[in-house]
């Protein structure tokens, strides 16, 4: 069971990282997991936010303009999610944690870069499966050994050029997806207890609060000025994940 100084440290990374998501929208298992693993391993950085995570998202999914109409479209995409982070998750139970560490910093760094040039370019229509499936087994891959599956599944929604409802829309429900099939596998291995879950669902309070802020401060000031400084600030951690991973 955590102590209390780590569940207080927990409570304030889990309100940044709402307030992140309440502003633009995602990140808030990167910026949780990149803060958390400070502190913890990566396993348990992970089952520390997989309730805030799934709840959270599912809200989203929830408030977005049609739940049915992005299921029909992604429903593809979020049953290979699915099983690809199930299988990563049994494959990887003996993985050292550097490797998660490790993976979770290159994850990290290519968010940054691809969210900061808005490199990626649009999807041809008749091409839309083959991306949707490559990005799928990619997001699965990363997020079976981290939760930490932005850079793939933002950089396919980018390039189907969603408008921005449906585009928080389809990043709630996919990662809702992720999120059970991580919150499942995480029990059955073993990885999460009884004690660690019921700090996670604690820590639900302070990620939707965050995000209640996020989104107040969204009207309030310049989100591109704080996406500037939101990106720089975790590349500098992506990078302090690489050299602990290396060196440390």
């Amino acid at each position: 069971m955590p102590d209390l100084s780590l569940i207080a440290f927990a409570s304030a990374v889990l309100l940044l990282a709402g307030t992140v998501k309440g502003f633009i929208g995602l990140g808030m298992p990167t910026v949780a997991l990149t803060l958390l693993t400070l502190q913890l391993d990566a396993r348990s950085a992970v089952s520390l936010i997989v309730i805030p995570m799934l709840l959270s998202n599912a809200w989203q999914f929830w408030r977005g303009p049609d739940m049915a109409g992005c299921v029909k479209q992604h429903w593809r995409y979020a049953a290979i999610l699915i099983l690809f982070v199930a299988v990563t998750v049994w494959a990887s139970q003996s993985a050292p944690d550097k490797l998660l560490r490790a993976v979770l910093g290159v994850f990290v760094l290519a968010f940054c870069f691809f969210s900061w040039r808005n490199l990626v370019p649009a999807i041809p229509a008749h091409r839309v499966r083959l991306f949707e499936g490559i990005s799928a087994v990619v997001a699965g891959l990363v997020g079976g050994l981290t939760a930490a599956w932005a850079p793939p599944l933002v950089m396919y929604l980018t390039g189907l050029r969603l408008e921005r409802d449906a585009f928080v829309q389809a990043l709630g429900f996919l990662i809702t997806a992720g999120s059970v099939s991580v919150f499942v596998m995480y029990i059955a291995v073993g990885h999460s207890s009884g004690p660690d879950l019921a700090v996670s669902a604690g820590l639900l309070v302070p990620t939707l609060i965050g995000f209640s802020v996020g989104e107040r401060l969204r009207h309030r000031t310049n989100p591109e000025q704080f996406r500037t400084y939101f990106l720089a600030a975790f590349a500098v951690l992506g990078v302090n994940l690489l050299l602990g991973t290396f060196f440390g």
